[in-house]
């Protein structure tokens, strides 16, 4: 959680001492008893404190910005032909990952007032992830995103556009700033540095996200106002986005991976490798959300880099 230096310097107080009145924390710091109870509403209002006799919230909290459909997989043909149906899309995937970590997790996503749409929103109830910022549709001719895959290839998509999620999250502003860890679809990753432009850095949440990036394709500048980015690569490019990134690698956590030899990530620029035993191997299209996530555990979890990158490597690899 983002807090301003007052909040943090009264929540630290707080930890020590919950039973501290109000009248003696505004002596402690030179304030009025109301500024103080202004302060404590805020810290109530973001999760960190919970209710009266200031107990502690140590549970990190994520905001989850992305997109969320049903797929349809049709596999072979005619009387041999099966037919898969799934609910997935960077808002589902993602939050049910963070979830299973124990990380508190709210989801933005749009949706239909459709059977599709109740659909996904109980799934994500399923794993105990707040619905409440969900935006659905009122017109009815709306529907929910969705995708037909026949034997691999996408045959037919219709989903939302950024101009609906952006009305979102901007219903949704204050969850989203006032959260520990924004983690942002793929798909919206400049959308929503244009968005928050404006606002100074120390009032962003941690801002993540990951990217499969294909060579020569240069690295997106968008991508350096995040605080946390997890890019994937082929094993023959590793080296070659490596040396883009360590002049790039500045108050940011860059980690890039092929997902079948090695995790490298940066300390004050320099390079360093973890290299991935036989039975950690991964496919990047497919687990490096997981990567992410278990990175963000580790990272709100206290763990130093290394330990979170051992982490997210056992996310990714199912372990």
């Amino acid at each position: 959680m983002r807090l301003t230096l007052r909040e943090r310097e009264i929540f630290e107080v707080l930890k020590k001492e919950p039973l501290i009145s109000q009248d003696e924390l505004g002596r402690r710091f030179g304030i009025t008893r109301s500024s103080v109870a202004v302060h404590i509403s805020n810290l109530m209002k973001k999760g960190v404190i919970l209710g009266k006799g200031y107990v502690i919230n140590e549970v990190a909290s994520a905001v989850v910005v992305g997109e969320s459909c049903i797929n349809i997989d049709v596999h072979g043909e005619n009387e041999n032909a099966r037919i898969d149906v799934g609910y997935g899309g960077f808002a589902v995937e993602f939050s049910r990952v963070l979830s299973n970590f124990g990380i508190n997790v709210k989801v933005i996503t749009v949706t239909g007032n459709d059977d599709v749409g109740n659909a996904i929103i109980d799934k994500l109830r399923e794993s105990e992830i707040d619905v409440s910022n969900i935006y659905r549709y009122t017109n009815t001719k709306k529907r929910s995103c969705r995708r037909i895959f026949v034997n691999n290839t996408c045959r037919y998509e219709e989903c939302c556009g950024w101009k609906d999620y952006e009305k979102a999250v901007s219903l949704s502003e204050w969850v989203v700033l006032n959260c520990e860890w924004l983690c942002v679809d793929p798909q919206f990753q400049k959308n929503m540095i244009t968005k928050f432009s404006s606002k100074e850095d120390e009032k962003l949440p941690y801002l993540s996200t990951y990217r499969i990036i294909k060579s020569p394709e240069d690295i997106p500048e968008y991508l350096l106002s995040y605080s946390t980015v997890v890019l994937g690569v082929k094993a023959e490019s590793l080296d070659f986005y490596v040396q883009k990134v360590r002049a790039l690698a500045e108050n940011q956590n860059w980690i890039l991976t092929d997902g079948s030899s090695r995790v490298i990530y940066f300390q004050d620029k320099k390079a360093i490798e973890v290299l991935l035993l036989p039975n950690q191997n991964f496919t990047i299209e497919d687990r490096l959300p997981f990567l992410l996530a278990g990175l963000i555990y580790g990272l709100s979890s206290g763990y130093p880099l290394r330990q979170a990158i051992r982490i997210s490597i056992g996310a990714a690899a199912g372990e």
